[in-house]
């Protein structure tokens, strides 16, 4: 094209994805349509690739991969041809908002012959640089951050697991922690108020660091308060449990427990977010296609109680929790500024 625009495929060769690869191996991460689903002994993309959801509802998300990886075929492969930087092409097709190019209704879809026919602005290997490094810049903070919050998880659980081992007495959720019951009708909640859905609550994960606003919310909620202990009822096994950071509505999937003391605020953030808590929970749920765990079940069920040293366990986990709490803040400003430069640095 001559005026100053570019087919995407002069850039990009796109390839689908295959079926999940044989074997069991950890080598290899594994991406489907919206990121990492799990890990392979083979790979059949090579490293600094870009990964777009090719079928469903995560049509047209984006994700980079910097090292080798087997993509399925709910995506499709997008390889930097030579000339062409790899993480500029990554920013771009993030800037190019893919789902808008999906085709049909009831199973939304995107081709590499639709990626290959989009115009975007020619930027020379300089431009795609400057701009690249920026941006990845950025990024590459927020994933240490992120890193951060996944450090302090695991030292919560090794240290819980280490005073559970060791304890000789138990106490039922229900002394730790009270249930906050109270629904919300939708014309009492303020259009800006956080939150939080089981959709932004991560599998295994006890920091809630994610959460929407509630313009869109039209059902009655739970309102919860920074301190609360967030724990996912509906289909249990997801393993949804985490400490709230800030105060705003919840979806009526989710149970909300305050502690009794909170002095007890991390022993019960800990045992709620247990294997073996979670595990009950999944166990005695109601339903089968869509278990929901109850309140009554979870409150009555006895986990370990180390005693004397709950309190030092409390100090234990205060820092980490606000460490992961300034850094969950700053990634929300690096997030903004990184969307906000995005369209600025790549027309």
């Amino acid at each position: 094209m001559s005026d100053g625009h570019v087919r995407l495929g002069e850039l990009v060769t796109f390839s689908n994805g295959k079926s999940h690869a044989t074997g069991q191996g950890t080598a290899y991460e594994t991406y489907g349509a919206n990121g990492v689903i799990g890990a392979s002994d083979r790979f059949n993309a090579e490293a600094h690739a870009t990964i777009v959801g090719r079928v469903g509802s995560y049509c047209g998300a984006v994700h980079y991969s910097r090292d080798r990886c087997w993509v399925t075929d709910n995506a499709i492969i997008a390889t930097a041809k030579d000339g062409v930087n790899p993480r500029y092409v990554y920013y771009l097709l993030k800037r190019l908002d893919l789902n808008r190019y999906r085709i049909g209704s009831g199973q939304p879809l995107l081709t590499q012959g639709i990626l290959s026919r989009l115009a975007v602005a020619r930027m020379t290997r300089a431009e795609q640089d400057s701009a690249a490094s920026v941006l990845t810049a950025l990024d590459d903070k927020i994933a240490a951050n992120g890193r951060i919050a996944a450090t302090a998880d695991e030292l919560v659980r090794a240290r819980y697991e280490e005073l559970a081992a060791a304890a000789t007495a138990t106490i039922r959720i229900e002394r730790l922690g009270s249930l906050v019951r109270a629904n919300i009708p939708p014309e009492r909640i303020p259009r800006d108020a956080n939150y939080i859905a089981l959709e932004h609550m991560p599998k295994r994960h006890m920091w809630l660091t994610s959460w929407t606003d509630s313009s869109n919310v039209i059902s009655a909620k739970r309102r919860f308060a920074p301190g609360d202990v967030l724990f996912g009822k509906l289909r249990p096994y997801f393993h949804k449990a985490g400490l709230a950071f800030v105060g705003g509505i919840a979806s009526t999937d989710i149970l909300i427990v305050r502690p009794k003391q909170d002095v007890h605020r991390g022993w019960l953030l800990a045992a709620l977010s247990s294997d073996d808590v979670v595990a009950h929970a999944s166990a005695v749920g109601d339903g089968t296609r869509m278990p929901r765990a109850k309140w009554p079940d979870l409150a009555a069920h006895e986990v370990p109680w180390p005693d004397a040293h709950a309190r030092g366990f409390n100090e234990f986990v205060k820092p980490l929790a606000r460490r992961v709490e300034a850094a969950a803040a700053e990634n929300r400003t690096l997030a903004c500024l990184r969307d906000t430069l995005l369209p600025r640095l790549i027309p």
